[in-house]
This record gives structure tokens, sequence and C-alpha cells, in this order.
């Protein structure tokens, strides 16, 4: 039998929220910090705690704080780094062992339509059903598809395929990539053959990509030290808005 697990109660536009302003305070935030980022009340944040906990994106006791997992989904949610925001989620979802058991029971690999994996969430979780939970598990059922570790099969969800949690799957085309840059843990199999600046993003001589106008550009920021949340707010939309060429943040 699958053991239970919590559910976030939100929806996951606003559990989004939170985690990237838990990534903008690193240091023991407080639930008053927390609201005034997140425009929400203090109970509606404090209640996905043992969620956020649950899957490594939070951890401690009274005072919580941002794990790296954490800050570095917040970050790629903040910034739409959609292939770093999968591998974030399903790393995170694969460190939570009664979650990674209830994908793999036989309902789910078979498949199930979203009504009724819902209720099966609910009958499985610690909670009672009422609105919040039933938000909830509508909003698990939206992680597991952004991490990947389900997918729609026509009216069906269905758990994907296993895994390893080393080797997420292929990511959606991002901002990173429309630029003709690659991260690291990305790169294809070189076996040995390409010159190691290809694995790092640096341009080989001659080498064409999506933008050929755009020059390449390595930037070293050194980050005032402040306590002004707004003075790194406004240096990171510079850098979405003027950079990426992203939309302005509203």
């Amino acid at each position: 039998m699958t053991d239970s697990f919590h559910l976030p109660k939100i929806s996951l536009e606003g559990l989004e929220k939170i985690i990237i302003a838990y990534s903008h305070v690193p240091d023991n935030p407080t639930l008053d910090i927390l609201a005034r980022l997140t425009k929400m009340g203090s109970a509606a944040i404090s209640r996905n705690n043992k969620f956020l906990m649950d899957i490594g994106i939070i951890a401690g006791g009274a005072e919580k704080t941002v794990t790296p997992l954490g800050q570095k989904l917040g970050h790629a949610l903040e910034y739409a780094f959609g292939a770093d925001a999968q591998a974030c989620w399903r790393k995170a979802v694969s460190s939570n062992s009664a979650i990674m058991e209830f994908i793999a029971t036989e309902h789910v690999k078979h498949g199930m339509s979203e009504k009724d994996l819902s209720a099966h969430i609910l009958d499985v979780s610690v909670h009672k059903k009422h609105a919040h939970t039933q938000t909830g598990a509508r909003c698990l059922i939206d992680i597991l598809l952004e991490s990947g570790l389900l997918v729609e099969d026509k009216d069906m969800l269905v758990a994907a395929p296993a895994q390893s949690t080393e080797q997420p799957a292929p990511p959606t085309k991002d901002q990173a990539q429309i630029f003709g840059l690659q991260a690291e843990d990305s790169a294809p199999d070189t076996k040995d053959n390409t010159p190691q600046a290809a694995l790092i993003g640096l341009p080989l001589a001659g080498q064409n990509t999506t933008r050929p106008d755009m020059p390449y550009i390595l930037l070293n920021l050194t980050l005032p030290e402040t306590e002004d949340l707004t003075v790194y707010e406004k240096i990171f939309r510079a850098l979405r808005e003027n950079l990426l060429g992203l939309p302005p943040l509203p």
C-alpha cells in the first residue's frame, strides 16, 4: 500500500509564487516578508510549507529556509527557464518516496482521467476532501506534468516510462537555447571529440546559431550587498528584458 503524503493547498501558479519568494530571501524569511513578495496572506503561504518541505524545496523547523534546489527552481520559474524548471521539479518530486510509489501504482501506470486521478490522490494523501485539498490534488497533477513524470495520452494521464533522475526528460526550448547557449549538464554525448569550449556554452570559430546577429557575451556580475530586495529585483528585471529579450514582468 502506498504511504500517505501531504498536498499543496493552492494552485500551481500560487505555489510557484511562493517558491519564487523563498528564492528571493534565502536567509530565514518571515511570513510577513513572503506575504509582501507574493501579495498573499501569511496563512496561505504557511499551509503549503509541509508539502514544500516534503519535496525538498524548503527546510528547517520553526524558521524555514530555501534549499539550494528550491533556490534554483525559484530562479528557473521566475526567468522562464523551462528546461531547468522541469529538471528541478523532477528532482524535487523524485526525492519523495511516497509520491514516487504512488506514481508507480498500476492505476497510474495504466492511465486515469484527471477527475479519477484527483480522487485517487485524495484517497492516499493525509488530507480529507475539501476545497483546498481538491485544489492541491490538481496542483500535484500539474507538478507531475511539469516534471515529465506524468504525461497526457489522449484523455488519460499516464505515468511516464521509468527514467533515471540523472537523465531528465528532453528539455523544452528555453531562452538559453534560443540564444545558442547550452548548459554543461544538457550537453550532448561528445565521445571526447568535441572541444571543451562547446561544453560550457562558449562559441567555436565559425559556429552558427539561431541568432547570428547576437554577440556572445560572458557576464561576471558582482552584486551589491544590501537588504533592499528591490535592488536585486531591478537588476534581474533589466537582465531579463534587455539580455534575454523576455517581456517585462507585471
